[in-house]
């Protein structure tokens, strides 16, 4: 003899049920917001901490070595010029090492490509390197670019690894690969700026030069 079922019984199963559902929509929402936070922690961290040490270090390093930069300076005077000229990227921090903190700080949160380094020695090459840098940044031209965020463009077209020459008539902006299509620049002067790609054209139709050379790792 088969008993009905009570209702009661049935009743509590569907408000657990309710419950569960409620629970695991609210947990989603919660990852969804922190991955939200994360990545808006990453530009923050790009902007505000990696680029903003590197300009720092450099200008600090230049006021060693004759007021240049470590890719207008000479291997043999302690730079990097002659290596960052063939498109290594990385050598050019690694002599400016003593200024900069760690390793780790060269590597944007949203570059998913880019591995930090354990050490300046320890497998340490442009693999370990998310930013650009400029062959002809200068501090006597405080709104020329001196580093970036790597992902860059030229009409529409993600720029590879090497030495890019750009001229202000040309489409210059960045990619979608992190940063929501945007990029931080640091500039010359040691300031760091988030800049959407209209921006970036902007800025590099005002850096005081009609030429730029950077170096993408």
């Amino acid at each position: 003899m088969h008993l009905p079922l009570k209702k009661s019984a049935a009743a509590i199963t569907r408000i657990e049920i309710v419950v569960m559902v409620a629970a695991v929509a609210a947990l989603l929402s919660l990852v969804v917001v922190g991955i939200i936070r994360a990545k808006g922690r990453a530009r923050t961290v790009c902007c505000n901490c990696n680029l903003k040490q590197i300009g720092l270090a450099f200008r600090v390093w230049e006021d060693d070595h004759g007021t240049n930069f470590p890719m207008r300076v000479s291997i043999t005077n302690g730079g990097a010029m002659e290596k960052i000229s063939t498109g290594q990227v990385f050598s050019s921090f690694q002599v400016a090492s003593n200024e900069l903190s760690t390793p780790r700080i060269l590597v944007c949160p949203e570059d998913a490509a880019r591995m930090p380094a354990q050490s300046w020695s320890s497998n340490f090459n442009d693999q370990a390197v998310s930013y650009f840098l400029s062959l002809d940044a200068s501090e006597t031209n405080p709104e020329m670019f001196l580093s970036g965020d790597r992902n860059l463009a030229m009409n529409g077209s993600a720029l590879g690894r090497g030495v890019h020459q750009f001229t202000t008539n040309q489409v210059f902006g960045w990619t979608k690969g992190f940063h929501k299509g945007r990029g931080n620049i640091a500039f010359a002067d040691g300031s760091v700026q988030m800049l959407s790609s209209a921006s970036l054209l902007s800025a590099l139709t005002n850096s005081g030069v009609a030429t730029n050379r950077f170096v993408i790792p």
